[in-house]
């Protein structure tokens, strides 16, 4: 959903957020631009200013020095040769340790922020799990290091009518018969129980889609080698969501006998009617 009306901030204002945010060849690119720009202000300040400098012959010449300079590179061909030349390699220099400094945190930030590779199935069902009538989706961790505690919470948002006749979008939790998985190294099947204290008790195709329904998971856990807690979200439509159908089994058993776990059918689903029992 598009968002008007918002305070629009300055860069300089969110910078730290847009860099973390953006993409990384927006970043770069931002990054590049205000290296080339500070260089070329500073090489204009030479040249305006008719400060001299060892070797130099216009003002591609005072651009290639402020280059050296802001990159402590040196090469002694170009030089300053008077005071104010020295003075602005000062500030110059000044600059090139802040402007390294930040860069140098943003890209380490990004580099060090913890991330969980959790695989969402694109699609929810409801239909009978052990007997009762559920709310079901699964996930699964890409990554070989297991997530510890993952813990999920489960939302669901509609739109209903007030007595005063209102159009409102209300959120309720959807409580899960478990929870918290200790140790998510492979799948995690997720199961909302539609009893009649559920807010789903009921429901059709049809009344999905009157009340616009969208269901929100958040889950989050502890990286087993990182020790640093990650997370992870995902978000269902109602026209995402399935009803009498199971998923196909991601428990699979090779030639050798041996069960692996395949994640390519984890949005794969089938008649409840026509498949066995499920071990996942």
């Amino acid at each position: 959903m598009e968002r008007l009306g918002v305070r629009r901030s300055s860069l300089a204002y969110d910078a730290y957020h847009f860099t973390r945010t953006a993409t990384w060849s927006r970043m770069l690119g931002l990054f590049a631009a205000v290296f080339v720009l500070a260089n070329l202000v500073f090489a204009t300040v030479l040249y305006v200013g008719h400060m001299s400098v060892t070797n130099a012959n216009g003002f591609l010449d005072d651009f290639w020095f402020s280059v050296q300079t802001m990159g402590t590179i040196g090469y002694g061909v170009l030089a300053p040769d008077d005071s104010l030349s020295n003075a602005v390699v000062m500030c110059e220099s000044f600059f090139s340790i802040i402007l390294t400094a930040l860069v140098t945190g943003v890209i380490f930030a990004r580099f060090a922020t913890p991330s969980a590779r959790v695989l969402f199935s694109n699609t929810m069902i409801i239909g009978d799990h052990d007997g009762q009538r559920s709310l079901q989706f699964r996930m699964a961790n890409e990554r070989t290091t297991a997530l510890v505690e993952a813990t999920a919470h489960l939302y669901m948002t509609r739109e209903e009518t007030l007595a005063n006749g209102e159009r409102f979008r209300r959120v309720y939790d959807l409580p899960l018969r478990r929870t918290t998985s200790p140790v998510f190294a492979l799948s995690f099947l997720v199961i909302h129980p539609i009893d009649k204290a559920s807010p789903l008790y009921g429901i059709t195709a049809v009344g999905l889609r009157e009340s616009n329904i969208n269901v929100i998971v958040t889950l989050t856990a502890i990286d087993d080698q990182l020790a640093q807690t990650v997370h992870a979200r995902y978000l269902w439509n109602w026209n995402e969501i399935e009803f009498d159908r199971r998923y196909v089994d991601m428990i699979k058993i090779d030639e050798n006998g041996t069960r692996y776990l395949d994640l390519e059918p984890i949005n794969e689903t089938e008649p409840i009617a026509e498949s066995a029992p499920t071990t996942t």
